[in-house]
């Protein structure tokens, strides 16, 4: 069973955009597992999806991508106040 998933791959599993998650590689807020050097190819694997999943819950409390990246950082919850 392969561990690596495609990009497009992962967004279908979390129905999400291929948009979206080449927006959080750009911004560091979920980076690949590798990039293949030749195609560039980025790939995902089951660390990435722990992260998505947490990414997408906050999202959907309505927590803005800076306050999700703050937390990522510090791991803390006090960094989670919803405004």
């Amino acid at each position: 069973m392969t561990t690596d998933f495609s990009i497009g791959q992962l967004a279908k599993l979390f129905d999400i955009p291929v948009a979206t998650l080449r927006y959080y590689d750009e911004i560091g807020l979920l980076t690949p597992a590798r990039v293949n050097p030749h195609s560039h190819y980025r790939y995902y694997g089951t660390p990435q999806f722990e992260r998505l999943s947490t990414i997408k819950y906050l999202r959907a409390l309505g927590l803005p991508l800076a306050t999700i990246a703050d937390f990522f950082a510090a791991r803390e919850l006090s960094k989670l106040t919803i405004c």
